[in-house]
């Protein structure tokens, strides 16, 4: 009897979810919340410091990666990281919180 152990997921913890609407849709990025917060600020300058990940998101708790042509119409751009530049420097970005438990 063999254990399946799914080898390409990724657990996110102590997520703060950046969420924003665009061009109809709704995107999400898993970030750090200080990390956002000291982003916003000029603080930190490495944005791979903010992110957990460098996909931008349909949903972050299920896991659906946002289609390429949706972020090609709403940001006019399909480079994750120009996308995520953008999102973290909009004044209404929404962020949760979220703890993953095992």
């Amino acid at each position: 009897m063999s254990i399946f152990t799914p080898t390409n997921q990724i657990r996110l913890t102590n997520v703060a979810v950046v969420r924003m609407k665009k061009g109809g849709k709704r995107f999400e990025i898993a970030c750090y919340k200080n990390k956002v917060m000291s982003w916003r600020s000029g603080a930190e300058k490495d944005l791979d410091e903010v992110l957990q990940t460098s996909s931008v998101f349909n949903n972050v708790s299920k896991g659906q990666v946002a289609k390429k042509d949706d972020l090609s119409k709403a940001f006019g751009t399909d480079d994750l990281t120009e996308i995520c530049k953008q999102s973290t420097h909009l004044p209404y970005f929404n962020i949760n919180v979220m703890d993953e438990h095992e």
